[in-house]
């Protein structure tokens, strides 16, 4: 297939860009009004376009949402990739994953989106999308747990503790309920609570001293 038949035609890639500017404005007025505030004619008038236009890209304002969702999910997964294939050793790779747990949970945008995930309309949305976002989680945690066994060949994590265990451990550090409580109870800062949770993993994962790395069933 040649390079130009891969291009975008002109009209694709407007398309493209206006349902681009269509979800930064909807973002945008969700953090500003809220859910059930904003409208369709709202994020019209904000584009410059004509609220019909909207619905060329999206049949609602929950298709919409569903949209920003998925995109939101997407970013984060592409960061939690990044932050996994970098250049660095196994703890700082996981130290960075811990990090974007907590810095993206105190995103504007999460903060956002964290009420909407009570309505029934948007929940009945993300069910029908679980089996999908199930299936992107497996590459990350694949290589997440290619990280955990880099660690242990190299003698910085335990290596009688299971990967797969260290892995959901590590995940479940992003339980949106789980960081909220600490907020609103401790008065934590995101920074804070990175380094305290940091501290505890990696506490509770080191290898001993004159343990020698063995195999482990994952």
């Amino acid at each position: 297939m040649s390079v130009l038949s891969d291009t975008p035609s002109l009209k694709e890639r407007q398309r493209q860009e206006r349902e681009r500017l269509i979800l930064s404005a909807a973002s945008d007025l969700l953090a500003e009004r809220g859910y059930h505030d904003m409208s369709l004619e709202d994020i019209a008038a904000r584009v410059g376009i004509a609220k019909g236009t909207i619905y060329l890209h999206f049949a609602s304002k929950d298709d919409l949402v569903v949209a920003l969702l998925k995109q939101g999910f997407n970013y984060y997964l592409q960061a939690l990739d990044d932050a996994l294939a970098s250049a660095a050793t196994p703890r700082e790779k996981l130290q960075a994953v811990i990090e974007l747990f907590t810095s993206s949970m105190s995103h504007q945008g999460y903060q956002t989106f964290l009420p909407m995930m009570q309505n029934p309309a948007i929940l009945s949305r993300m069910a029908e999308l679980r089996a999908e976002m199930r299936q992107k989680w497996d590459a990350p945690r694949r290589r997440l747990a290619a990280v955990i066994d880099e660690g242990k060949a190299a003698g910085d994590f335990d290596p009688t503790l299971p990967t797969s265990m260290i892995a959901s451990l590590l995940i479940s550090l992003g339980n949106p309920h789980s960081r909220h409580q600490l907020e609103d109870e401790n008065g934590f800062t995101s920074d804070q609570i990175a380094a305290h949770l940091s501290r505890f993993f990696f506490k509770g994962i080191a290898a001993e001293r004159g343990e020698r790395p063995t195999s482990d069933a994952s």
